[in-house]
């Protein structure tokens, strides 16, 4: 075999293990943090979970916060491509409803304080540097799907970038949303709400019957 093609495969395997190596420790600390809250984790607990080094940890990741953003945004990246995959002639409120949903149920069906723990990690102090940088791209990625299905143009259409808006704030919302009293609420309920009042329009104070 040409030495060449040795060089070339050697690489391609390189390339595929440090791959496998960050989604390890992406999926990890994502597990571990929603699991016990990113606090009561350690990188040596990271590193343990993801069967590697803690020196092989900091090869990839500066930290464990940004390890948890990187896990994050790959997240968000395949919610973003289901989205993409909704039935074309689907109302786009509907399919943006159906995908927060999914990360909704995702979250919720993880064990223990996974809710507790996911807002935790949204709110914290440690990760305010990294939260705006996420959102923001949280937002181009959605608008571009939201302008594609909606024969829009995010570079020069409000429309797009009001829907997404609207669609992350009403997310946000359920999820922020807590009872005076303190009684545990329905996030998946609490979406379905947030989005029943956009499609009203907003109109009036309680959302119409869904």
């Amino acid at each position: 075999m040409p030495y060449g093609a040795n060089m070339s495969d050697s690489q391609g395997l390189r390339e595929r293990k440090k791959t496998q190596t960050r989604v390890a420790i992406q999926q990890a600390v994502l597990f571990l943090a929603l699991g016990r809250g990113l606090d009561a984790v350690t990188v040596e607990e990271i590193a343990a979970a993801a069967n590697i080094s803690v020196r092989t940890f900091h090869n990839y990741f500066g930290s464990k916060e940004e390890a948890l953003v990187a896990a994050w945004a790959s997240e968000l990246r395949v919610y973003v491509e289901a989205l993409r995959d909704r039935p074309a002639d689907e109302p786009v409120l509907d399919a943006l409803e159906h995908v927060f949903g999914e990360i909704a149920s995702r979250i919720g069906d993880r064990p223990g304080e996974a809710e507790v723990h996911a807002d935790l990690l949204w709110t914290s102090t440690a990760m305010a540097r990294f939260r705006s940088a996420l959102l923001e791209e949280a937002i181009r990625m959605v608008t571009d799907v939201v302008a594609a299905r909606t024969a829009t143009d995010a570079s020069t259409d409000l429309y797009p970038h009001l829907v997404t808006a609207a669609a992350i704030s009403a997310m946000v919302t359920a999820y922020q949303f807590t009872p005076p009293d303190g009684t545990a609420v329905d996030r998946r309920r609490l979406l379905e709400q947030a989005f029943a009042l956009l499609r009203s329009g907003l109109q009036g104070g309680h959302p119409p019957p869904i």
